[in-house]
């Protein structure tokens, strides 16, 4: 289904619609909340920039190796998840993300990351929702 492949950014694209980020929270959580979605918009109004920090599906991810409890895996798709009940928050994946892609949501005590949304066999929903072309499924992780 999405072996090897990434939510590619093009950020000069970007118009912070958070279309994008509602969509995801929506679709894992059940409520458009920014906070619960696993990816995030940046800005820099100064010069109306915006970066996209979106988990990049790495060849050998940085996250799953730092974890001491083996609360990460691939999925059959190459996919990093993350296993709530095996995780205990210490917070090392998230240190270790290059990308700093991987969100601590403080109300519900957990870490979230992109999983390509797993379930959806149409694809990442971000992608198909973005207005402006920023967000696209490309091959293979960095």
């Amino acid at each position: 289904m999405f072996a090897n492949r990434r939510v590619q950014t093009e950020p000069t694209l970007c118009r912070d619609c958070q279309a994008c980020t509602l969509a995801c929270s929506l679709y894992h959580e059940g409520q458009c909340n920014l906070g619960l979605a696993r990816l995030a918009v940046l800005k820099d109004m100064e010069r109306y920039e915006f970066n996209i920090l979106i988990c990049q599906q790495c060849a050998s991810p940085e996250c799953m190796a730092a974890c001491p409890a083996e609360a990460m895996h691939l999925d059959e798709w190459g996919v990093v998840i993350i296993d709530d009940e095996a995780c205990t928050r210490c917070a090392n994946c998230a240190s270790a993300c290059p990308y700093g892609a991987i969100f601590y949501h403080e109300a519900e005590e957990r870490y979230l990351k992109c999983d390509l949304c797993a379930r959806r066999t149409e694809g990442p929903l971000c992608v198909a929702l973005c207005p402006v072309g920023a967000l696209k499924l490309a091959e293979g992780g960095r």
